[in-house]
């Protein structure tokens, strides 16, 4: 063979190859690039892919199933406003409970020091203080999970559209629309066992306070599950298993049959009493 031919038959293969590469969808990329970066141990990209990595190291994979995008609305100020919300609501159960337990405390430094008899008929007044007090603790602690679990949800949401539209001054003021996939996988890995991962990407379009058009994000991952085979199944029946359904569900949407493969949070106190 001549030279020249060699050449063009060398650069024919290298455009097919490109070509293959850039039919890929931007979620198959952005999986395909996540996985890339677990096997080379690059943290730097992990962390513009997604706020929770998770080690997702296989030498091959496919897809094999995919959702269609759900569009959901989004905004971080009204996120905020929870926020606020609850912050405040924490804020006033703990001085309640402050208050509750102060008035406890005095009342039980004296019922110490009373005789029997007083005791008893103090008890009630006792007991009600009491349980005042461990009642507006209890709705404390509650209101204090609530807010912690608020501000947990608002800081990871503002980090995925960051990552997805990148780190805007006016993000908290933004709101637009959430693209929400789920994409699930089966690779080997490097042992030759058969895993499965659920991907969970999204993707926003948001706009600016006064402004007409929006900016559209980039896919990223909001979340990664190890799909695990059900207890009593071996990797070998759960990798046909999952083959099969792969193949029905396809089937069913080509709407035709295929032969058979023969393959940061505020930190908060509990009440404390006043001085």
């Amino acid at each position: 063979m001549k030279k020249g031919m060699v050449f063009l038959l060398a650069g024919a293969i290298l455009v097919s190859s490109l070509a293959l590469v850039s039919c890929g969808s931007p979620e198959q990329t952005l999986i395909s690039r996540y996985i890339q970066a677990v096997n080379m141990n690059d943290k730097d990209t992990l962390t513009k892919i997604t706020p929770n990595p998770v080690a997702v190291s296989l030498t091959k994979w496919k897809i094999v199933e995919k959702t269609q995008p759900q569009e959901k609305k989004v905004s971080l100020a009204d996120l905020k406003k929870k926020v606020v919300e609850a912050k405040k609501k924490m804020d006033d159960l703990q001085q309640q409970a402050a208050l509750a337990k102060l008035d406890f405390d005095d009342f039980a430094k004296k019922y110490e020091k009373w005789s029997r008899a007083m005791k008893r008929r103090n008890q009630k007044k006792y007991d009600e203080l009491k349980s005042k007090y461990e009642d507006l603790k209890k709705q404390f602690l509650a209101a204090k999970d609530e807010y912690n679990k608020v501000v947990e949800e608002f800081n990871f949401e503002k980090k995925l559209q960051g990552l997805s539209v990148g780190d805007i001054p006016e993000l908290e003021k933004m709101a637009g629309k959430a693209y929400e996939e789920e994409i699930l996988i089966e690779g080997t890995d490097k042992s030759g066992k058969v895993r499965k991962f659920k991907f969970y990407l999204v993707r926003y379009e948001l706009t600016k306070p006064g402004a007409t058009q929006p900016i559209r994000g980039r896919w990223v991952v909001r979340k990664i599950e190890e799909i695990l085979p059900k207890e009593g199944t071996t990797e070998e029946e759960a990798a046909e298993s999952s083959e099969e359904e792969a193949k029905e569900k396809m089937e069913k949407a080509e709407g035709q049959k295929t032969p058979p493969a023969e393959e940061p949070v505020e930190k908060t106190e509990e009440p404390q009493e006043k001085k």
